[in-house]
């Protein structure tokens, strides 16, 4: 209302000179009163007064009064992406992602000292990769600086042993298993179906940061080892549900990424405890 009764009284103090401005105008508009934000303003166009309230505009001349809403920017639109397609490049959560994967905060206090060392994994040797299946963006901003992420795929995770080692559950919690003869890759390996939700930072120059959080929910465990090749399956000493978060930085459709989980990766009281940390890379194709 205020800047209601500033534009009416702005309109009749500078009315005299309006009319003297429009003498001298052939054509074109002659600005007359704006505010200092540009949401409101008094203008004559041709003989026409144009009053412009907070984004509605009313044009007075030629014995009426015509209001013109001004259009108002449409919300941006979400976009979809399936196996890596369809999606725009400011989605920055990768068909296939890639890294290495170990235990950290590693507590094998349960355990003897002979069987802590057999239970310990390889951080090189153990690695994981991903595949988004579909994603969605959507787009906070106008020009897409600020956007909202969320994908669902799978997660696959391999644990080696460091010694010809595998593990079994036995008197109610894992222990370790010597493995006689040429053993090769023996590992623990888990798969997980995930959900990221992130947030993407666009900045200038194809840069972009993301963070956010992952839901994995356990599909299956398995230990295995060759030779012979022998696999085993077991779920019940895995927690089912993992929360954690997610961060990534990169360059077009490169990016590196690190993810760590809040929960340990065995039920209380049935292995080590230590939460899961993977680092890696994510790629488009």
């Amino acid at each position: 209302m205020k800047r209601l009764i500033t534009l009416i009284t702005s309109l009749l103090f500078i009315g005299g000179a309006t009319y003297a401005q429009e003498s001298t105008v052939e054509s074109g508009e002659n600005i007359v009163y704006i505010d200092s934000e540009g949401a409101n303003s008094i203008s004559s166009n041709n003989g026409n007064l144009n009053i412009t309230l907070n984004g509605s505009r009313f044009e007075i001349g030629n014995s009426k009064i015509e209001h013109v809403q001004t259009p108002v920017r449409k919300t941006q639109r979400a976009y979809f992406g399936i196996f890596g397609f369809g999606s725009p490049n400011f989605n920055h959560l990768a068909f296939f992602e890639i890294g290495a994967n170990m235990l950290v905060g590693a507590d094998y206090s349960m355990y003897s000292p002979e069987d802590a060392n057999a239970l310990m994994f390889s951080s090189t040797k153990s690695i994981s990769y991903s595949f988004n299946v579909g994603t969605l963006n959507v787009p906070l901003t106008p020009k897409r600086s600020l956007v909202f992420s969320m994908a669902f795929g799978f997660t696959f995770e391999d644990f080696a042993f460091n010694d010809n080692y595998t593990f079994k559950y036995m008197d109610g919690m894992m222990r370790p298993v010597a493995l006689e003869g040429s053993i090769k890759k023996s590992k623990f390996s888990t798969s997980y179906f995930r959900i990221p939700v992130m947030l993407d930072w666009n900045i200038k120059h194809n840069f972009f940061i993301s963070a956010g959080a992952n839901l994995d929910i356990l599909m299956s465990t398995q230990t295995r080892y060759k030779f012979p090749k022998t696999i085993i399956q077991d779920k019940a000493t895995i927690s089912p549900i993992q929360v954690g978060v997610t961060a990534r930085i990169g360059w077009k459709r490169l990016y590196g990424y690190v993810n760590y989980s809040f929960i340990d990766l065995f039920r209380e009281g049935t292995g080590p405890k230590g939460k899961r940390l993977s680092a890696g890379v994510g790629i488009w194709f």
